[in-house]
């Protein structure tokens, strides 16, 4: 099938064209497709960085809250205060202070190793304890700075973080802790950072997973993940992960801790609006290596057209013509390749010289045609001499049965020849059409009978059939002698009848010739194919060289049946001696 599928020469020349095209752009595509895993990893890298620069503002003001309470943990007012010794409102001044510039912070306070609060800078020294707040129980076991999550501060009536830093004597006991409480609605207020991506959802979230601040670009939270990423976020399993956001955005996040995992940025990125360039790109590349292969094919396809095949249909058209015997039709072929035109001139050049060679074997068979007829002429000329001799001497004086003989030799000799003038006039010089030359041959027997014609009646049914030569001629003698002995015997002392001839040809090859006549019945019944008289002979040598069956039925009336086959079988091989017992 591929064979023959890939038989035309333009058909070959795009799959040659298509070979020599695939390998560089297979390459090209897979330099592509490389190019754009490492435009994704970089884009990824890139949603990390994004998320380190969002943290720009947490990790500034930490470090701020860190650098205000170094400073007061510093302050006499304040070291006062803590050791006892210190004036209350000397201290809240202190603290307004150092927390006025920035508004930022709610409120700083000093507290004590027990959790209650020395002085606050916004005055208020209600009954307060932070003994039970995590944070602080952190910042007093662990003697370092403390962020704390979500806190709601009841003194402020609202959401803060908690930022503590513990205040040690010379011997690091623990004397006292410093609080910064840093406004959650500050920091929501303070908006995105400066460089993020527009479409980037940014959230602030303590080290519980709790949401503190939500982007604008967040839509109330939607872009966060399910919880169970944020369970995988808090225990620092996932630093970066894609995942569908609430609002049904597939997202690529990435995680930054701050402040030792006190608090995570996570910011998400749709992977819509990253990654879609970045296919975009590569379907342009893809598509623009696949338009070269098929402008490649095109190019082939037109070429091979215009330079090859077009001149091949021609020349084609030439063979076709000269293959019929005819003169090709005269193309232009001045544009064609210098090999095409050559072929060209070679076809045209062999077309003459079939064309003469043709004429010369034309008039060669047509004297051939012209020396055969002539010879079945003369042959018939002399066959008409010869019975014109015996005519002469049947003349002389003799017995009735010389005479008889001399006249049955007369009819079969002008049988022979209107057998040799039916093949001179045929066509073909080979075969005769049973119709005309079996009418031909009635009426010849008839007349050479002497038995008038309106008193016994010739009926002739035969279809346009033909038959070689060498068949006619046993096939016309055997009828002549059939219907020489039914005029001779069927109708006697000059009584009326009728003969029929008929021929039928059957599906199966063979023909079936029928002589029957209303006479009086055969004189020797006995008379079929093996009988002793001369013409009885005849009739059964004439059969067997038909290899034909001839069965006879009568009286009344006598009706002769030959079944033959118009074409002769093959002669059936001889097997040498002794193939039995070698089987």
């Amino acid at each position: 099938m591929i064979r023959q599928f890939l038989g035309p020469l333009r058909r070959r020349l795009l799959l040659v064209f298509f070979i020599v095209l695939a390998v560089p752009t297979a390459f090209g595509i897979v330099a592509a497709v490389d190019h754009f895993q490492g435009q994704m990893d970089q884009a990824r890298r890139s949603t990390e960085r994004y998320a380190t620069l969002a943290s720009n503002n947490e990790t500034n003001l930490l470090w701020q809250s860190q650098r205000i309470v170094d400073d007061l943990a510093h302050d006499p007012a304040i070291r006062n205060v803590i050791s006892g010794a210190g004036n209350f409102d000397e201290c809240e001044a202190t603290l307004k202070k150092a927390i006025d510039p920035y508004p930022a912070y709610a409120v700083a306070s000093v507290l004590t190793p027990g959790g209650e609060a020395l002085c606050r800078s916004t005055g208020n020294r209600a009954k307060s304890n932070a003994a039970n707040q995590e944070w602080f129980k952190e910042a007093i076991s662990a003697g370092r700075s403390v962020l704390s999550g979500y806190t709601f501060a009841q003194t402020l009536n609202e959401p803060v973080l908690a930022f503590g830093m513990p205040v040690s004597n010379a011997q690091g006991k623990v004397i006292a802790v410093l609080g910064l409480g840093i406004r959650l609605r500050w920091l929501a207020a303070s908006g995105q950072e400066p460089g993020l991506p527009p479409e980037a959802s940014v959230d602030l979230l303590d080290k519980t997973g709790r949401p503190l601040v939500i982007s604008d670009a967040d839509r109330g939270s939607g872009g966060l993940p399910d919880d169970a990423y944020l369970g995988r976020v808090i225990t620092g399993g996932a630093l970066t992960f894609e995942a569908v956001g609430r609002d049904g955005v597939q997202r690529y996040y990435a995680v930054h801790p701050i402040a030792g995992g006190s608090l995570y940025i996570l910011l998400g990125q749709p992977t819509r609006t990253l990654i879609a360039p970045l296919q975009r790109d590569l379907a342009i590349q893809i598509a623009t290596l696949t338009l070269v292969v098929l402008g490649g094919l095109a190019a082939a396809l037109i070429g091979s057209q215009l330079l090859v095949t077009r001149w091949i249909a021609r020349l084609t058209e030439e063979a076709r013509a000269i293959t019929l015997g005819e003169v090709p039709q005269t193309y232009n072929f001045s544009g064609a390749p210098t090999e095409i035109r050559e072929l060209n001139d070679t076809l045209m050049t062999m077309a003459a010289k079939i064309k003469a060679r043709e004429a010369e074997l034309s008039e060669s068979v047509s004297q051939k045609q012209m020396m055969l007829r002539e010879i079945h002429h003369r042959v018939k000329n002399n066959l008409q001499t010869v019975t014109s001799l015996l005519n002469l001497y049947a003349r002389i004086p003799r017995g009735e049965a010389i005479k008889q003989a001399f006249a049955d030799v007369q009819t079969r000799i002008n049988t022979l020849a209107l057998v040799h003038r039916h093949l001179y006039e045929s066509q073909d010089l080979r075969e005769i059409d049973l119709a005309a030359f079996m009418s031909n041959l009635v009426r010849l027997i008839q007349d050479g009978s002497g038995v008038p014609t309106r008193r016994v009646r010739l009926k002739v049914d035969i279809p346009p059939i033909t038959l070689s030569g060498d068949r006619a001629v046993p096939l016309a003698l055997l009828t002549t002698e059939i219907l020489t002995n039914a005029f001779k015997h069927a109708f006697p002392d000059h009584r009326a009848g009728n003969i029929l001839v008929q021929i039928r040809a059957e599906p199966d090859g063979k023909a079936v010739l029928t002589i029957a006549d209303d006479g009086v019945g055969t004189a020797e019944p006995e008379a079929v194919p093996g009988a002793k008289t001369m013409g009885q002979n005849l009739i059964g040598a004439f059969t067997r060289q038909l290899g034909g069956k001839l069965t006879a039925s009568g009286p009344p009336g006598t009706m002769m049946t030959l079944e033959f086959d118009l074409e002769p079988k093959p002669a059936e091989p001889i097997e040498p001696a002794g193939a039995e017992n070698a089987a």
